[in-house]
């Protein structure tokens, strides 16, 4: 993606499809045809809409996750707390 990009003052833009381009813009997808556009001046960059739901969420703060505890494991005196080697054959055996 390019960015944000509205159509430039008093113009109307038509996306690849055929649909209008919103009027107060909208992330531009990175093609020949956006490039040409921005680039003619057809399309100029825009602010990032501002979402009022989102203000909404930041302001109770961000949703809190539990995180789940691992318990420890306890090992016996003398237990072997390493992983022990695997055996492996050679290409050879069978």
């Amino acid at each position: 993606m390019l960015g944000i990009y509205k159509p430039a003052e008093g113009m109307t833009v038509d996306q690849e499809n055929g649909t209008p381009w919103p009027a107060d813009g909208m992330d531009a997808p990175n093609t020949l045809f956006v490039r040409r556009r921005i680039a003619c001046g057809d399309l100029v960059e825009a602010e990032k809409p501002v979402d009022p739901s989102a203000d909404v969420e930041l302001e109770n703060g961000p949703p809190i996750v539990p995180v789940p505890e691992t318990p420890e494991i306890e090992q016996p005196d003398g237990a072997e707390t390493e992983t022990p080697p695997r055996s492996r054959r050679s290409k050879g055996e069978k």
